[in-house]
């Protein structure tokens, strides 16, 4: 649709006008520093008229009385802090005692870190749609990457036994496990201990490790990239 000069710079301003007042805190900035300006005016008409002092209260509740040469002081309750949200971490206790056995097959990286990060199967090559963790060929704990719901428990001696959790937004697998001690249905919290660290023959070069991979609203992606 074509727009006469006039309109379109009147168009581009009134765009900039909604720009700004889409920002949550453009409108309260400019309240509050309306109402700063008309206390201020409130204060210095009534200075000029009488010398009188008025009880004043502010934010943090310093009030001045005629009978006392002292401001007392109330201060406001503190709210209670929310606690922050979780992120995912990588399912073991240690963060920096494990190391990437065999990478996330990305499709943006070069063509060495790809060949990396596939499975062979059968002389079939496959992309590794998680990463395979080992720690100095060490048995270890395998934890829950997020609180979250257990929904499914698999036993398969190719792949190595599964559990998956759900969480929000997220679902983690847990693969090529041992001595599983969670149930379907259960709520586990971040950090609780779900298995202990396994072998599978899908990955026998690996040893003893765990097959962490993550599903973000469905797809694949890199846990390392993603957790803390």
């Amino acid at each position: 649709m074509k727009m006469i000069k006039g309109d379109k710079n009147q168009s581009t301003l009134s765009g900039s006008v909604k720009k700004f007042f889409r920002k949550r805190w453009a409108a309260p900035a400019l309240y509050m520093s309306c109402a700063v300006l008309a206390v201020g005016s409130v204060f210095f008409i009534q200075s000029q008229k009488d010398s009188e002092v008025a009880e004043l209260s502010t934010e943090n509740e310093y009030v001045y009385q005629e009978d006392s040469p002292d401001y007392t002081y109330a201060p406001e309750e503190t709210a209670e802090v929310n606690q922050p949200a979780e992120t995912l971490r990588l399912p073991v206790a240690d963060q920096d005692a494990v190391t990437v056995h065999k990478p996330f097959y990305d499709q943006s990286a070069d063509a060495a870190e790809q060949q990396e990060a596939l499975v062979v199967v059968n002389q079939t090559y496959y992309p590794n749609l998680g990463v395979d963790l080992v720690q100095n060929g060490e048995p270890f704990e395998v934890t829950a990457a997020m609180s979250g719901k257990v929904t499914l428990i698999e036993e398969d001696a190719f792949i190595g036994n599964a559990v998956e959790i759900e969480h929000e937004g997220y679902v983690t697998r847990y693969q090529a496990i041992d001595d599983i001690a969670v149930a379907e249905g259960e709520e586990v919290r971040q950090g609780q201990v779900i298995a202990q660290s396994g072998v599978s023959e899908l990955n026998p070069e690996a040893g003893l490790h765990v097959h962490f991979e993550v599903l973000k609203d469905g797809q694949p992606v890199d846990p390392v990239s993603i957790t803390q």
